[in-house]
């Protein structure tokens, strides 16, 4: 016992002063909260923090309107029916026999991390003809059979959330496809009937973004019977260039007209350092040392399309001037841009495996009377290099918004029989609801069929250019030639 009481004894002695430590703190911290919590303001500037504050709690529960802006988002509403179909009087003589669509993929989240992503909200307004989409895909997921997506089975048939996602696609995105099915439905009805798989072929490349807006257009442009009917089909590539992807000169021409962009930007200081600075505040890595004004875009639109508050960072915030001052610089860039003499050159090799394909299927429509249609999902480069092959270089080609179109429509010219395959076969070429037949280069100074502002170029002169004509710009005669490659 002698041995336990002076332990216990100590025992007792710090279990007393620890509870005098708990009683001490419980006061003294309350009283120096309530000091500090009563102290002036120090005399400097405390309402860039307020207003900083403030404005983040706006940004969390409203949303700005863009006006003049959001055009170049193409939202839904602004899809509208061009010159698709209309060919006036020639309408007596001519009969559509097909049309082979390039489409670009929907709205997407941005290809690059931006700040507050999180926060921006990507969704669309209660939509009836959206919801009528989602249950259909609901329904064919669970009782029907999903061969007929062929590679792209086991992808999501849909996007699945209203934030925005790096590089997917948004609700948003859906409801352009599905508006610019609906549009070219009502045009091209006399086409979609579907006996076989052949009569409609559709391509998306590998990415979720071209497969959902591939899915959504069709479901729009064909009714939903039809759908287990047709086929899907993947390419590898967003050039679409199948089996003639390498090509060794292709990086050369990349190389001179990234040079000259870059020339045009480097003798505008007072831009470049600008974009510099919305380029810090607007990506959340930012250690890149040159900036590429069409990545700012790309990232900004995210917020634009969406209605979002422009990002600040450490209280500097990218204004809307900023922004009108970036498009009006790209407006003036590409200009440029689209009148680069190597860019031809450039389309012609990056497109010449789809411009074959495109090619194949024209013959397919002459000789065989199918496919109907034929749908291409793709990118803005896909637009980009095709048109630039076929020498339609302006500012709005080279830059195609989400849910463009690029249609061939293909007509038979009734009132002729010729002992010639091919002869009696016209096609036209419509960008954006808009004709451009005759900017194509192998259209020019060819017959064709006419009237007033209506052109239609032979089947045979694209035929001819593709397969005998395409690498004269190149004084050769083959890719391989022209790519500077060995046979």
């Amino acid at each position: 016992m002698a041995n336990v009481q002076p332990a216990t004894v100590r025992n007792m002695a710090r279990h007393r002063y620890l509870v005098y430590l708990i009683l001490w703190l419980c006061v003294f911290f309350p009283v120096l909260y309530f000091k500090i919590s009563n102290r002036p303001a120090p005399d400097r500037k405390p309402v860039n923090v307020s207003v900083v504050t403030v404005a983040k709690r706006i940004r969390s529960v409203s949303k700005i309107d863009y006006k003049d802006l959001a055009k170049v988002c193409n939202p839904p509403r602004a899809i509208k029916h061009g010159v698709e179909g209309d060919i006036g009087s020639l309408n007596n003589s001519l009969t559509i026999q097909g049309v082979i669509i390039l489409t670009r993929h929907g709205d997407r989240g941005p290809m690059n991390h931006v700040r507050n992503i999180a926060n921006i909200d990507c969704g669309i307004a209660p939509d009836q003809e959206y919801s009528d989409y989602v249950t259909f895909l609901q329904n064919i997921f669970f009782n029907m059979s999903l061969q007929f997506l062929g590679p792209f089975h086991g992808y999501p048939l849909y996007p699945s959330r209203n934030n925005c996602s790096i590089s997917q696609l948004t609700p948003v995105g859906v409801s352009q496809m599905l508006k610019l099915g609906r549009t070219l439905r009502s045009v091209y009805s006399s086409l979609l009937s579907v006996s076989t798989s052949d009569d409609i072929i559709i391509y998306s490349t590998k990415y979720r973004r071209t497969f959902q807006s591939a899915l959504a257009f069709a479901y729009a442009i064909l009714s939903p019977d039809i759908m287990p009917k047709i086929t899907f089909m993947e390419s590898d590539s967003y050039s679409y260039c199948f089996d003639h992807c390498a090509c060794y000169n292709v990086n050369s021409l990349l190389m001179k007209i990234k040079q000259s962009s870059e020339k045009r930007l480097k003798s505008r200081r007072a831009v470049e350092k600008m974009f510099k600075h919305m380029h810090n505040i607007l990506h959340l890595m930012s250690s890149s040392v040159r900036v590429d004004p069409y990545l700012l875009r790309d990232s900004i639109m995210t917020y634009i399309c969406h209605g979002a508050h422009l990002p600040c960072y450490q209280d500097d915030c990218i204004t809307i001037d900023n922004v009108h001052q970036l498009f009006g610089y790209l407006d003036w860039d590409l200009k440029r841009y689209a009148k680069h003499g190597l860019l031809q050159k450039y389309g012609l090799l990056k497109s010449y495996g789809f411009a074959l394909n495109v090619a194949m299927n024209l013959l397919k429509m002459v000789s065989e009377g199918k496919p109907h249609l034929v749908l291409y999902s793709g990118h803005d480069l896909t637009a980009q290099y095709l048109l630039a092959a076929f020498g339609v270089l302006n500012a709005q080609t080279m830059s195609p918004h989400y849910a463009s179109r690029l249609v061939f429509e293909v007509y038979r010219n009734n009132t002729v029989d010729t002992t010639f395959p091919g002869k009696d076969f016209y096609f036209r070429a419509i960008f954006n609801g808009k004709d451009v037949t005759r900017s194509v280069v192998f259209c020019n100074d060819h017959g064709g069929a006419w009237q007033d502002t209506v052109y239609l170029c032979p089947i045979e002169s694209a035929i001819r250019f593709i397969h005998d004509d395409y690498f004269t710009i190149f004084n050769s005669s083959n890719y391989k030639e022209a790519c500077g490659m060995h046979p």
